[in-house]
């Protein structure tokens, strides 16, 4: 028999996640790109039920992962599983565990199983201006996008009725996205639609919040009556970098509404998910002392891949060396951070893209650097790098 332990999820048998332009993907961490994006959508849902998980990309992709062959798709987990400092593991080596009682490795097929897990990008409302997000996931961000002249997104809200014609009786867990779920009136349909038509005794809800928003009474008392709620707040550290990186939001606010959702629903697991750009890379030891060493939570970290100036993998080398060393203090904060940028290469078009886009995005929101990230403030501007800029 193959060893695919290392590179077998059983999300491509069991899953499928909605993006907010209508496409499926196996999971939301997976990097596929626009030319290999599998024509797969909502709509083919509607229109041949479960089968149209058994699409050629998709069937090839659950071959490999039986064949144990690594698919650069899943490179997030990979890298992942490389630093082992997570105590659940990977996702893949997670989510393997949690849905062992209704899967194994041994059980599959290349053919779609069931459908037991939703991941449901509600549609893209959102109060907040993130610096590595777009217009496709905050409708907050049409007006910058169309400032720097990328593409602008218009409201998209997939239609979750499309499941209609799917067997839901085996779905065990859905987790739900935005935008903001919490600020959307479409999130309480979503959830209305569930009511109707699972058992929510057997069913565990988890949300992707930024933190800003305290849902009504009434949307609590709902998602009271599913099994397990899982909340995942992003907060990407625990000072003003994040208000920078996350414009519109405050840390502070966010930490705050995160200890009260663990007092206002029932059946609770709450963690915090920190993503790490430039923009806040040298904060990462500080975050993780206060939120795990101090306060006891569950910590997931992912590093911006796209869009590439804001990236850690294309700095320059004497940058990288001065967030590892700020890092150090914490094992995990210098573990991570060192076997990410193991693929970094220093493009200087890419950095002066990002030096170009410091001045250009505070005049845009009327910020200052330096009111929020004095360290970078001062290498942009005191270690050597302005130079480039003036250029």
């Amino acid at each position: 028999m193959t060893d695919n332990s290392d590179t077998w999820c059983p999300l491509p048998w069991i899953h499928t996640c909605v993006r907010p332009d209508n496409v499926l993907k196996p999971c939301c961490r997976f990097q596929v790109d626009h030319a290999s994006n599998p024509a797969v959508n909502l709509d083919s849902i509607e229109e041949h039920g479960i089968d149209a998980m058994n699409h050629s990309y998709w069937t090839q992709l659950r071959k490999d992962m039986l064949a144990g062959v690594k698919r650069k798709e899943c490179s997030k987990c990979h890298v992942q599983e490389e630093t082992k400092l997570d105590d659940r593991g990977s996702m893949r080596q997670f989510l393997s565990k949690r849905f062992s009682s209704v899967i194994t490795n041994d059980d599959c097929k290349e053919q779609f199983d069931s459908l037991r897990y939703i991941e449901m990008s509600i549609d893209n409302i959102c109060n907040l201006q993130c610096k590595m997000c777009d217009s496709k996931f905050s409708s907050r961000l049409q007006l910058r996008d169309k400032f720097l002249g990328n593409t602008v997104h218009k409201k998209l809200e997939p239609n979750f009725k499309k499941f209609d014609n799917v067997d839901l009786s085996k779905l065990v867990y859905v987790k739900l996205l935005g935008g903001e779920p919490f600020m959307t009136p479409n999130f309480i349909k979503f959830i209305d639609y569930l009511l109707e038509r699972v058992d929510p005794n057997n069913v565990s809800i988890e949300i992707a919040t930024n933190g800003t928003v305290i849902p009504s009474k009434e949307v609590i008392e709902k998602l009271n009556q599913f099994n397990i709620l899982y909340i995942n707040v992003s907060l990407d550290s625990m000072d003003l970098s994040n208000d920078y990186q996350r414009h519109g939001s405050s840390y502070i606010t966010i930490f705050n509404n995160t200890k009260l959702y663990e007092t206002i629903f029932k059946n609770i697991h709450v963690s915090i998910h920190s993503v790490i750009s430039i923009l806040n890379a040298n904060t990462l030891a500080n975050t993780l002392d206060v939120l795990i060493g101090q306060h006891n939570y569950h910590v997931s970290v992912d590093f911006v891949r796209d869009p590439g100036h804001l990236s850690l993998l294309y700095a320059p080398t004497d940058f990288l060396n001065k967030i590892l060393e700020i890092n150090s203090s914490n094992n995990t904060a210098y573990k991570l951070i060192s076997t990410f940028i193991k693929s970094a290469n220093y493009n200087k078009a890419i950095w002066q893209e990002f030096l170009n886009s410091i001045p250009t995005l505070d005049n845009f929101y009327n910020t200052d650097l330096k009111d929020y990230n004095m360290f970078l403030y001062n290498y942009i501007n005191f270690d050597g790098t302005l130079e480039e800029l003036l250029l």
